[in-house]
């Protein structure tokens, strides 16, 4: 694969260069802010090599190109281009500017988290091996590992070290949220060490009202309990913001002369206060609030709210607002050390990839869409579901995408009915048996397979009925070229 023809290509068919306002990329997209955006042919596009899938949104053309591939026809598009590097966040900033607010929200949510994806994913997969030696039961033994043997004793307690990075996950969103709203990273991290400082007592306990000689601070006539913000996803989002904020208006205030000493001091003394005072309790507040609208449908809701929550997830990856998902993840790790959402991740993109499938199947012989579907299957395997919906699932028609949507929610019905759970987030799909509760390991697998038969089978039986628009579409198009060809 040349990398620099296809880059080339792009270009080309993007409005040349001078069209290209900034360009960027996730983990399987090519994102392009386009100064006139009816310069782009999107036929050919789509046509160039390694391209699965082209679509526009939030301002932004993506291109999609699949893990690995996209950071090479990145860098050859830059060194083409001559452009300045872009990040994701830069990219984003400067469509937000023509959105609503609500939408910038969660693009924000999706920014902070996108940068700790491979921390939480790390830390997330030690844990899961972790588990291992701590499970009782596990290989035939009477009690755990860790109880048996000494040496297992030792990884496991090795392990749990390692794996801080989940015990220290306010720190990481403070300074990436600080970082993201333009604020000193560096105050970030400071902030993100107050809401977990060993010397405050346990929110949890006093939430709960089990914690003991709890000490008050008198702070400008307010009562402040001196207690810490463990799993304190949303006061370190909100605290970071208002820091950002704080730390631009004071610098324009206090002299220069003088900036270096006082911006700093009076930034974080204010952002502290306004986390005891006000961000810490209000994060709280949002905390319990998402924390009962997720225990209204997934636990008093059972079956049926499981089934919705799933179905859910794959359309707010069109949206791109998924990772605000994160958020809440990491508050039930903090709160309860489980994660039920893991497993609905995991079905809803295993069944957007069983209707990849359905569409090989229904395929002509040697057809693109054949090549398409398994290429854009094998991502989802790991995680990775873009390819699949834009390639495939959404290209010509919605039904594929309907019938992973339906079978995401099935496969939700089978994780709730036998309680899976995850002991971390980030993985899914087979890296994600590495984080599942190993008592519930096989029951992960069934899900799983459940999400992704039901497609196949929902295809194969509606196109049998009907027949599947895209694929009539896909046929019908090969054959006509196949004939201009001879």
């Amino acid at each position: 694969m040349n990398y620099k023809n296809i880059a080339n290509a792009v270009i080309e068919n993007v409005g040349g260069k001078e069209n290209i306002a900034s360009a960027a990329h996730c983990v399987t997209r090519l994102r392009l802010v386009l100064k006139d955006t009816t310069k782009y042919n999107k036929e050919i596009i789509e046509n160039i090599e390694g391209v699965k899938g082209v679509f526009f949104n939030g301002g932004q053309l993506q291109i999609i190109f699949g893990t690995k591939t996209v950071d090479l026809v990145h860098a050859a598009l830059m060194e083409i281009s001559g452009m300045k590097e872009a990040s994701l966040s830069d990219i984003k900033s400067e469509v937000n500017k023509g959105q609503g607010k609500l939408k910038s929200m969660f693009k924000a949510f999706s920014d902070i988290f996108v940068g700790l994806i491979p921390a939480i994913v790390g830390c997330a997969m030690i844990l899961g091996l972790k588990s291992l030696f701590i499970t009782e039961g596990i290989f035939g033994l009477e009690g755990t590992l860790a109880d048996n043997y000494k040496w297992a004793n030792d990884v496991a307690s090795f392990l749990n070290i390692i794996a801080t990075g989940l015990t220290f996950l306010p720190v990481l969103i403070a300074y990436s949220a600080t970082k993201r709203f333009g604020g000193n990273p560096v105050l970030g991290i400071i902030i993100g060490l107050i809401l977990i400082h060993p010397e405050l007592g346990d929110r949890f306990e006093y939430l709960q009202g089990t914690a003991t000689n709890v000490e008050y601070w008198n702070l400008f006539g307010i009562n402040v309990p001196a207690v810490a913000f463990q799993g304190g996803i949303f006061p370190a989002i909100l605290t970071s913001l208002f820091l950002a904020k704080f730390e631009k208006f004071i610098t324009k205030y206090v002299p220069q002369v003088f900036s270096f000493v006082l911006v700093p001091t009076l930034t974080i003394i204010v952002s502290s206060l306004a986390l005891f005072i006000v961000f810490g309790p209000l994060g709280d507040s949002i905390a319990s609030a998402l924390g009962f609208v997720c225990e209204i449908l997934y636990v008093k809701a059972g079956v049926v709210g499981a089934f919705v929550f799933a179905s859910l997830l794959q359309p707010l990856v069109i949206t791109g607002t998924h990772h605000a998902i994160g958020s809440i993840e990491a508050q039930l790790i903090a709160q309860t050390g489980f994660n039920y959402i893991q497993p609905l991740w995991s079905v809803s993109i295993i069944a957007q990839g069983g209707a990849c499938i359905g569409m090989f199947l229904l395929a002509r012989k040697k057809s693109k869409l054949k090549e398409i579907a398994v290429s854009s299957f094998v991502p989802t395997l790991v995680g990775v579901s873009e390819p699949a919906i834009f390639a495939v699932n959404l290209k010509d028609s919605i039904i594929p995408f309907l019938s992973g949507v339906l079978g995401a929610g099935l496969g939700g019905v089978y994780m709730k009915l036998l309680d899976v759970k995850a002991l971390g987030s980030g993985l899914t799909g087979i890296p994600g048996i590495t984080i599942v509760n190993p008592p519930v390991m096989l029951h992960y697998v069934i899900g799983n397979l459940i999400a992704f038969i039901v497609p196949v089978v929902f295809l194969v039986i509606y196109h049998k009925i009907k027949g599947v628009q895209g694929i009539e579409k896909s046929n019908k198009i090969e054959a006509r070229n196949n004939k201009v060809t001879l």
